[in-house]
């Protein structure tokens, strides 16, 4: 019977888990895992700590049995002699790294880091977090690797910004190419008026139409919320369950349909009009924030 076994025996007999005793020795639990496998034993220094908790002797953990009564003390120095240099053959392990498996016998090469993960729940997912040990080298691997993903992250961030600026630079023209001819038309038929009109409504329409691509001003939501008001709850209608009365719920609902996709085309032509009006001084900051690569 290994030192392992009368360890596990003896914080048996003391009530004691493998975290129990390693939260009292200020170590891991699997430090003493590895005591009572036999993978690893303890420092002499340790076991002196072990014993006092475990309230037992060294003799009792190496089943050394005691000499007789007779025995003359100069053979003593031997047993404990025996004992140290038994104890130096082993080194002190800290924990065990979760990654590579190997031990660890250094405190300052035992690192706790928190691990994120994804939970699936159904049609629902969510990120749970726990602490994970790991060595000098495998610590130095997840460093490396985080910021792999952090310069991947930031390149995929820029490309998506990129092809977001393109279209806001595409759509718009094309938009501002179809007011321009008819601009051009319009001054060349001698309608000055017009002309001038139809020019600012292509600057308008190719400034609104780009800051609504690039969606990283407030000018988006305000269009939204503005273009909501439009949409209003109907009220309820009272009629009698009779023939007229059932041609007048017939008349009334079609009227509140009506009603409502008027008041709704003029609740969007209000929103549109404002921000028309806005998007020209919009557009140069929206157009920087998204070469600076900001939301």
């Amino acid at each position: 019977m290994g030192i392992g076994t009368k360890i596990k025996e003896y914080r048996n007999k003391a009530g004691l888990t493998q975290k129990d005793l390693a939260d009292k020795l200020n170590i891991t639990y699997q430090a003493v895992s590895r005591w009572e496998n036999d993978d690893a034993e303890p420092s002499f220094d340790m076991l002196k700590d072990i014993c006092k908790i475990l309230n037992c002797s060294t003799d009792d953990l190496f089943e050394i049995e005691k000499p007789p009564q007779d025995v003359k003390e100069k053979n003593q120095p031997q047993i404990i002699e025996k004992v140290i240099i038994k104890e130096t053959e082993k080194k002190l392990v800290f924990g065990v790294c979760e990654q590579c498996k190997k031990p660890i016998y250094k405190a300052g090469d035992l690192f706790n880091v928190n691990e994120s993960y994804r939970v699936s729940s159904g049609r629902t997912t969510h990120i749970e977090s726990r602490k994970k040990i790991l060595c000098k080298e495998c610590n130095e691997q997840r460093i490396l690797q985080e910021k792999r993903d952090e310069e991947y992250r930031k390149k995929q961030e820029q490309a998506a910004f990129r092809k977001t600026r393109i279209h806001s630079f595409i759509w718009p023209s094309l938009l501002a190419i179809i007011f321009l001819i008819v601009t051009i038309k319009s001054f060349v038929d001698g309608n000055t008026s017009s002309g001038i009109g139809f020019l600012v409504i292509t600057v308008l329409s190719y400034t609104f139409l780009g800051t609504m691509i690039l969606n990283n001003t407030f000018l988006t939501d305000m269009w939204l919320e503005v273009a909501s008001w439009g949409f209003v709850k109907m009220p309820g209608i009272i009629f009698s369950f009779s023939f007229d009365g059932i041609i007048f719920l017939i008349a009334m609902k079609i009227f509140l349909f009506l009603l409502g996709i008027v008041l709704a085309v003029l609740a969007a032509s209000f929103a549109t009009a404002l921000a028309l009006g806005l998007s020209i001084f919009v557009y140069p900051f929206a157009l920087v924030k998204n070469l600076k690569g900001k939301e």
